[in-house]
């Protein structure tokens, strides 16, 4: 049986390139951490954020709402609510900072207090679809389900293009059952908004409540009869992600072969949608696992296509043999 610790050689591939090729620059290895933290952070936020020096890294400048998410993701959650908080009156009407401020909140096991300052937030402002939607989301976490989707009602009814609000009352309803219309929410979610993935990922998860699974594919097939199709990228994203965690697990129950399939069907969808770059680490994936299956002659053939897509992969370049 394969080792389990190759799993994460593989899980890893594109973040491990990165690291790579700084070091290669001479960078420190401290240095090389931070950067590439400060990157992944940064994609997580609109380009036009205000930008503030980073606390941690002198002459590093991160946006305001980006040091809030890293400070969460390393457990800080009362620096990460005060950033959210001294950014609000600039993004009043920002429901996903609204849902970080909440998620802060949570971590912290202060509901409570999140309430509190919303009802406070909202009585200057009457008409913010954000702050309703903020509210239905507490009540939402704490399976207040009726009262949660009132205010869900509420903020749609105020901007119908609230996508979070809309794919939250999705979820509160699938909690109760209701997974028709659970469906009919969530796919107004993804309307407002093609490029969330969440969106797609709670319609998968409404089918499989369903068990309708297989209807995802069967639509994901359809967009494709449609050249352009918005929602194509979505369904095709959240595909990938869940035949990833698929071969993950067969890799790790010894069957190679298994994880190949995945992994192909993985590199299918990703060139069936255009994702170029995300071609990357499935073929470098599929090298690895056709070298440890002893298929020397595949396995090269996969290193030399993650070449000709990125010349610059310090991996696949090690794994090239020459050609007798």
């Amino acid at each position: 049986m394969p080792h389990l610790k190759r799993i994460p050689q593989i899980l890893n591939l594109p973040f491990k390139r990165k690291i790579s090729a700084l070091d290669r620059r001479s960078f420190n290895s401290h240095f090389v951490v931070w950067i590439l933290l400060a990157f992944l952070t940064l994609m997580l936020v609109p380009s036009n954020t205000n930008a503030q020096a980073h606390p941690d890294m002198s002459g590093f400048a991160l946006p305001q709402e980006a040091k809030g998410d890293f400070y969460f993701s390393q457990g800080k959650f009362k620096e990460a609510l005060e950033i959210y908080k001294s950014i609000l009156q600039d993004k009043p009407d920002s429901s996903y900072l609204f849902r970080s401020m909440v998620k802060s909140w949570d971590a912290m096991d202060a509901l409570d207090v999140a309430k509190k300052f919303l009802n406070e937030f909202r009585q200057s402002h009457e008409n913010s679809s954000a702050v309703l939607y903020a509210l239905g989301y507490v009540h939402y976490i704490k399976n207040e389900g009726k009262i949660a989707e009132e205010f869900f009602r509420r903020a749609t009814e105020i901007d119908p293009e609230n996508g979070l609000a809309w794919n939250n009352w999705a979820a509160s309803l699938s909690n109760d059952k209701r997974f028709q219309e659970a469906v009919e929410k969530v796919r107004i979610a993804i309307r407002t908004n093609p490029k969330e993935l969440m969106f797609f990922i709670n319609l998968k998860k409404i089918y499989k409540e369903l068990g309708e699974e297989q209807k995802f594919e069967i639509e994901f097939n359809e967009t494709l009869k449609s050249d352009g199709d918005p929602f194509t990228w979505g369904y095709g994203k959240v595909m990938s992600r869940s035949l990833r965690q698929k071969s993950f697990g067969e890799y790790a129950k010894g069957n190679i072969a298994g994880a190949i399939t995945g992994f192909e069907k993985i590199l299918n969808i990703n060139q069936k949608i255009g994702n170029v770059k995300g071609q990357v680490p499935v073929l470098f994936s599929l090298g690895l696992l056709y070298e440890e299956g002893g298929d020397i002659q595949k396995s090269q053939e996969f290193f030399r296509q993650v070449l000709a897509i990125n010349p610059d992969h310090i991996q696949a370049r090690e794994k090239i043999k020459p050609q007798n």
